[in-house]
């Protein structure tokens, strides 16, 4: 019985999202208002505060200095948003903006011809486009189908007086990792928080070890559509480091969830915790001194050992929008530098607008990851965004089935290979 309540509000979800979407009853063929305004949906991932003030107040903003134009939201928070974004750009009056991540994730709309080319715009207008930074992730065979709106990368935060406490330094390599891992356990303190309840988060792990121990070459060519093979040993190697870390994290890692593993952090509760560089708003609220370090080395690999993961996340205009010039109008006016400060200032989200994380809207540890981002050449995409979800599903499952010791390193991969190997361009 439970199980059916489930399954109902599950549909009610969807058909709620999908009702958003298709609302406009008022709306000619053309998309316009029987008082003459132009209704464009927005679809992001962002319901909850501050980001759901923050666009409120930008919407409202917008819409006074443009009266024609009605901004429309929809939401759906986070892992929700992956679930249901196939359901609602699938139906027949899809959102005329919505957001996406880079990689695979977002390319698979611009294949399947949902999102709309929108390289003139960047080209008509150099003032706005040459203003932002990583445009790149947002581009297939030289031509832009996306707008970033923030970047983002991963760090380890950590306590700083537990560790001078413990009279201890950050490490820079994965043996002075695992020892200094050793030293604060054996002091009985939790070393590092996890919480993989959404396996997103160990997939960041992987994502990093895989980064420092395989090749880039192949990393590249797995991240390749229809090309993906997993089959370097590589691979395998990761995951035992991964596997090395176990008897550090908390217990029940996949029960707990990323923001209560945070909340813990703030806590005082563990030495450590592997967090968003756009997170550090959250770690502000800390009544503990605390800093950050890049994943460590790894002595042996054969990738990257200087790059960091992450990605920009924007948005993107639908191909089957009435109104793609007041799209671009909205998602411009989203993307200025003004904006862009209140982005930063109100919503801790480093802008992807050059120049609008600055003394006046970050704080110097904002500013130093964001320009970590900036001046770093070597960025992989997160492990979930970058491949098929067909291939990603397994693989970061198969993490979450190592935290939970039903499965060796060698199985993982070997679900990720069989994956790897059913799709086809």
């Amino acid at each position: 019985m439970k199980r059916c309540w489930g399954i109902m509000l599950n549909v009610l979800l969807i058909l709620s999202l999908i009702v958003g979407c298709s609302s406009n009853s008022t709306t000619s063929d053309d998309g316009s208002s029987e008082d003459g305004k132009v209704t464009l949906t927005f679809l992001h991932r962002w319901p909850n505060e501050p980001y759901k003030t923050f666009y409120n107040d930008v919407i409202a903003q917008f819409e006074k200095e443009n009266p024609t134009i009605k901004i429309e939201q929809v939401t759906a928070l986070n892992d929700d948003y992956r679930q249901k974004i196939n359901v609602i750009l699938g139906n027949d009056n899809p959102p005329d903006i919505f957001f996406t991540w880079v990689g695979e994730y977002g390319d698979k709309f611009i294949r399947e011809k949902i999102a709309l080319d929108i390289t003139k715009y960047y080209e008509e207008d150099k003032e706005w486009s040459e203003q932002l930074m990583a445009t790149k992730p947002f581009t297939y065979e030289d031509k832009n189908y996306g707008v970033p709106l923030y970047t983002d990368s991963k760090v380890f935060y950590y306590n700083k007086e537990m560790f001078a406490k413990y009279n201890l330094t950050p490490p820079e390599t994965w043996t002075e990792f695992i020892d200094l891992l050793k030293t604060i356990k054996a002091k009985d303190e939790t070393p590092i928080l996890l919480g993989n309840k959404f396996p997103w988060a160990g997939g960041h792990y992987i994502t990093s070890l895989n980064q420092r121990m395989v090749k880039p070459e192949t990393l590249a060519s797995d991240n390749t559509f229809g090309e993906s093979k997993f089959t370097d040993p590589m691979y395998v190697e990761a995951l035992k480091k991964l596997d090395e870390l176990q008897p550090y994290f908390n217990e029940n890692t996949n029960s707990l969830g990323h923001e209560e593993a945070r909340n813990f952090f703030l806590n005082g509760e563990s030495a450590m915790i592997f967090l968003e560089t756009f997170e550090a708003p959250f770690i502000e609220e800390a009544e503990f001194e605390w800093d950050t370090f890049k994943f460590p080395t790894v002595e042996g690999g054969e990738g990257t050992q200087t790059g960091i993961i992450g990605a920009p996340e924007g948005f993107m205009v639908s191909q089957a929008s009435k109104h793609p010039d007041e799209a671009m109008k909205f998602l411009k006016f989203l993307t200025s530098k003004e904006i862009g400060e209140k982005l930063m200032t109100e919503a801790g989200m480093p802008s992807a607008v050059i120049g609008a994380v600055n003394e006046n809207t970050a704080t110097d540890m904002e500013i130093k990851l964001t320009n970590m981002i900036a001046e770093t050449d070597d960025i992989l995409n997160w492990l979930d965004n970058s491949v098929d979800s067909r291939v990603a599903k397994p693989y970061i499952e198969g993490v979450q089935q190592m935290h939970a010791g039903t499965a060796t390193p060698e199985q993982v991969m070997e679900q990720v290979q069989a994956a790897a190997k059913s799709i086809k361009k």
